[in-house]
C-alpha cells in the first residue's frame, strides 16, 4: 500500500509540475513525506526529496530547495552514500548559513557531522559539532542542543570516552522527553546500550537495549532497529549464547540491506564469522568475512573519499575568501570615508581663520586616523600573504591531484605537511575577523554562565592534534566544577591562543599543565609550559603597549601578535584581569583570572 502510495505521489505531483501547479504548499508537504521516509524508505525518500528540488528550484523558493538538500543528504547518509550526503549537506548548509533559519543552519552542521563521525573523520566532526553548539547556545534553541548532545555522546563514544558519552546522551533525552520526541530518545537509548555494551557492563546495556529495541519497532527507525537487534546479538556473544547471538545478527543484517546501512552490515557480519568459527564452520565464517570486505571496499572507497576531501577544501575556501573579500571591501570604505573626513577638516581650517588653533588638533586627530587605517591595511597585506601561501599550495594540490599528475599516496604526504600551515592559517584568519570586529565596533560582548573546565576541554580537544604533531603532551585535572560569568565564545578564543602560544613556544616531548582556582569571587586558570621563555622587556611590551608583537616559535612557527591583543581586550570586556610571569629558558605560565558567577 506504502509503495503504491508514493508512486500515486509521485506521479501526481510529476503531472503538476509539467502544468507549473506546484505551490510553495505543495513542494513543502514533498519535503515533508521525504523526510518521514528516510530512516525506513530511503529509496523513497530520495525519489521524492528529487521531485521537491525540481519544482523548489523551477520555481526559486531557495529555502524549500535547500530543505530538499537537507533532506537528501539524510537519506543518502542511511544507505551509506556519505559523498552525495555530504555533497547535498554543504548545498542546504549554504543556505541557511548566516540567516535566520537557525534550527535548520545547525541540523546542516549536525548532519555533516555525524556522515564525518561514520567516516572516521573525528576531527572535521568535531568543527561541526563545536559550531552547532554555539549556535543553539547563542539563540537558546533547546531542539538543536539536543540534537548537538545526541550526535555528540556518538562522537564521544568513538573516541572511548564512555563516561563523557553516557552524561551527553542522558542530557538528549532530558531535552527530547519535553518535546515527547520518541525517535530520537530511542537513538539515544540505543547509544546508551552500546556505550555499556563496550563496557562489558551487559545487564545495563540489556536494560536500555530493550527500550531502543521496542520504541525503534513503534517509531519505525529502521537504521535503528538493525542497529539495536545488533547490539543484542554482541550482548548475547558476552553471555556465550551463541545460536541466540546468530538469530539476533541475521534479524539485524535482514533490516541493514533494506537500507544498506554499510556501516552496521559490517559490524554484525564480522561478528557472524567470529560466532561460525567458533563453532568449527570455518566455510560459512569466511564466507562472512568476503562479505564484510566487499562492504568495506564499498564503504570506504578511495576515489569517493578523495573527492569529500576535495568538498570539504572547496566549501571552507570558499567560506573564508568570501570573509576576506568582505573585509577588504570594508577596509577600502573606511579608508574613503578617512578621506572625506580629512578634506571638511582643511576645508573648515581655511575657512574659520579664527579658530585655528581648534582646527589644527581637529586635523592632527584625523592624521591620527589616517595613520592607524595604514597600519590596518599593512596588516592586512601581511595576514592576506600569510593566508594566501597555504591556501594557493593547497589548491594547487588539488590540482595535481584531480589532474593525476601525482598519486593519492603523494597527495597523502604533501598535505599531512601542509594541514599544520593550514591549521594556523585558520587560527590566523579567525583572530583577523574577531579583530577588525573589535576595531570597526561591531564586537558584542553576550555574558552567560557556563562552566570553565567544559571550555577549557572543548579548546584542548580541538588543539590536540596540533600538539601531538610537535610531540607535546596537554594536562588538565580538575575535580571541582566552576561556574563563570563571561562571553563564552570570546573565552574560547582567548583559551585558544593562550594554549597555542604555549604549545608554539614549547620544545618537543615536554608537557603543558593547565590549573584552575579559585579565589576573592574570582576563577584563576593557568597555563604553564617548560618552552623558550620571555624577557621582562617582552612581558611589559605584551601587556602594556598596543604594538602587534610576534617572534618564531621552536619550530619557526610564525604568527602576527594580533592574538595576544584579542585577549587582552576580552578579557578587559568581561571584567577579568591578566598576569604572566617568565624566565628565559625555564618556560611561561600564564593566568587568566574572570569573574565567578
Amino acid at each position: 500500500m506504502k509503495a503504491a502510495l508514493i508512486i500515486f505521489c509521485l506521479g501526481f505531483f510529476a503531472s503538476l509540475q509539467a502544468q507549473n501547479l506546484l505551490d510553495s504548499a505543495a513542494i513543502n508537504n514533498l519535503n515533508l513525506n521525504a523526510y518521514n521516509y528516510f530512516l525506513y524508505k530511503p529509496d523513497s525518500s530520495i525519489a521524492l526529496a528529487n521531485l521537491a528540488v525540481i519544482a523548489a528550484e523551477k520555481g526559486k523558493f531557495k529555502y524549500l530547495a535547500a530543505r530538499s538538500y537537507f533532506v537528501l543528504s539524510k537519506a543518502n547518509w542511511t544507505k551509506a552514500n556519505y559523498l552525495l550526503s555530504i555533497h547535498y549537506g554543504y548545498k542546504a548548509l549554504k543556505v541557511y548559513e548566516n540567516t535566520q533559519y537557525i534550527l535548520a543552519w545547525g541540523k546542516c552542521l549536525i548532519t555533516l557531522a555525524r556522515t564525518f563521525i561514520d567516516l572516521k573523520n573525528l576531527e572535521q566532526a568535531n568543527v561541526y559539532i563545536h559550531k552547532a553548539h554555539q549556535l543553539a547556545l547563542q539563540n537558546q534553541n533547546e531542539e538543536l542542543l539536543a540534537d548537538v548532545y545526541r550526535e555528540q555522546s556518538m562522537l564521544l563514544q568513538e573516541k572511548k570516552l564512555f563516561d563523557s558519552a553516557l552524561i551527553v546522551s542522558k542530557k538528549g533525552i532530558s531535552l527530547y522527553q519535553k518535546k515527547q520526541d520518541t525517535l530520537d530518545i530511542s537513538i539515544l537509548y540505543g547509544r546508551i546500550a552500546r556505550i555499556y555494551l563496550l563496557q562489558k557492563k551487559y545487564a545495563e546495556s540489556h536494560f536500555y537495549n530493550k527500550k531502543a529495541l521496542l520504541m525503534d519497532s513503534l517509531s519505525n527507525n529502521w537504521r535503528a532497529l538493525g542497529i539495536s537487534y545488533g547490539v543484542e546479538g554482541e550482548l548475547l556473544y558476552g553471555l556465550n549464547k551463541k545460536d541466540s547471538t546468530l538469530y539476533f545478527l541475521k534479524k539485524s543484517t535482514a533490516v541493514d540491506k533494506r537500507i544498506r546501512n554499510l556501516t552496521n552490515m559490517i559490524r554484525t557480519h564480522q561478528l557472524m564469522s567470529r560466532v561460525y568459527e567458533d563453532q568449527g564452520d570455518m566455510l560459512t565464517s569466511l564466507n562472512e568475512l568476503r562479505l564484510v570486505n566487499q562492504f568495506k571496499d564499498s564503504l570506504y572507497d578511495r576515489e569517493k573519499n578523495g573527492q569529500i576531501q576535495e568538498m570539504l577544501a572547496h566549501y571552507e575556501l570558499s567560506d573564508k575568501e568570501s570573509a576576506i573579500k568582505k573585509l577588504q571591501l570594508e577596509n577600502v570604505l573606511e579608508q574613503q570615508k578617512v578621506s572625506n573626513q580629512k578634506f571638511m577638516t582643511i576645508f573648515f581650517g581655511i575657512a574659520f581663520l579664527l579658530v585655528a588653533t581648534l582646527s589644527i588638533q581637529f586635523w592632527h586627530a584625523r592624521q591620527q586616523q589616517v595613520k592607524s587605517n595604514q597600519l590596518k591595511s599593512k596588516l592586512f597585506s601581511v595576514i592576506g600573504h600569510d593566508l594566501r601561501g597555504p591556501v594557493n599550495s593547497l589548491q594547487s594540490l588539488l590540482g595535481l591531484l584531480t589532474k593525476e599528475f601525482i598519486s593519492p599516496e603523494e597527495f597523502k604526504e604533501v598535505l599531512i605537511k601542509l594541514k599544520s600551515n593550514l591549521n594556523a592559517s585558520q587560527n590566523t584568519l579567525e583572530n583577523l575577523l574577531n579583530w577588525s570586529l573589535s576595531q570597526m565596533r561591531n564586537l558584542r560582548t553576550v555574558k552567560t554562565v557556563f562552566k570553565v573546565e567544559n571550555a577549557i576541554r572543548e579548546v584542548v580537544l580541538l588543539l590536540e592534534e596540533t600538539a601531538l604533531r610537535k610531540k607535546i603532551s596537554i594536562e588538565f585535572k580538575n575535580e571541582k566544577s566552576i561556574e563563570v560569568k563571561a562571553d563564552v565564545n570570546q573565552v574560547n578564543l582567548i583559551l585558544r591562543n593562550i594554549i597555542n602560544n604555549a604549545i608554539k613556544f614549547s620544545q618537543p616531548n615536554t608537557s603543558i599543565l593547565i590549573g584552575l582556582q579559585t579565589h576573592n569571587k574570582y576563577c584563576t586558570i593557568t597555563i604553564s609550559d617548560t618552552g623558550i621563555g620571555m624577557t621582562s622587556e617582552e612581558i611589559s611590551m605584551v601587556l602594556n603597549s598596543n604594538e602587534y608583537f610576534t617572534k618564531p616559535g621552536t619550530e619557526n612557527e610564525k604568527g602576527t601578535g594580533l592574538g595576544f591583543q584579542l585577549c587582552k581586550d576580552f578579557i578587559k570586556l568581561n571584567k577579568g584581569k591578566l598576569n604572566i610571569e617568565s624566565e628565559v629558558g625555564k618556560g611561561t605560565r600564564v593566568s587568566i583570572s574572570l569573574p565567578i558567577s
